[in-house]
């Protein structure tokens, strides 16, 4: 293999999560993978021109760029006529303080639910945090729990069907109101 290649994969593996991340802030789940993946596929291509020190923001900025023209030809991120790069970004102010705070008010949803599944059962919470903010796999919780993969497996699905259950009726109740 070459030399690029082992670069290319050690770029992927240290920075595809958060490159997901920072892109599903301005698109879909599906049109962020395909915008990773052709963000990758670019430096690919300027792998030898990019110093490993800028590597993780040329990959924000070239991801950035992508979804930012994926908006604009989808109708949904428009430029102002006669308005140049500093008119712009104040005329997009707004809207990205509308998606803060959008994003702000979610956490905390997320943060109360979480917390009421805590209180519910501590390690069905445990569990749903190892897997999905820490990205492990069901043996390594089992192996840092004690348990078996299986039954994280069981611990994960019921905590879900709980939440589901719990925040469904609720919505309910509040959408009765």
């Amino acid at each position: 293999m070459k030399e690029k290649d082992h670069r290319l994969d050690d770029y992927f593996e240290s920075y595809g999560d958060m490159l997901f991340r920072h892109v599903r802030t301005f698109v879909d789940y599906h049109t962020a993978e395909d915008i990773c993946q052709e963000t990758f596929l670019r430096l690919a291509a300027h792998l030898d021109q990019v110093e490993p020190e800028l590597v993780k923001a040329w990959l924000l900025k070239v991801s950035k760029r992508l979804a930012y023209d994926y908006n604009k030809k989808g109708g949904r991120h428009k430029t102002k006529v006669g308005l140049g790069p500093e008119e712009m970004e104040i005329a997009d102010v707004h809207s990205d303080t509308e998606r803060i705070v959008i994003e702000l008010e979610e956490r905390r949803e997320m943060d109360r639910v979480l917390g009421r599944l805590e209180k519910e059962n501590p390690r069905w919470h445990d569990a749903l945090l190892m897997r999905y903010q820490e990205r492990m796999s069901d043996r390594e919780i089992g192996s840092i729990m004690g348990i078996k993969a299986s039954l994280v497996g069981q611990w994960r699905r019921r905590a879900r069907l709980w939440l589901k259950d719990r925040y469904s009726s609720e919505e309910e109740e509040d959408q009765s109101r």
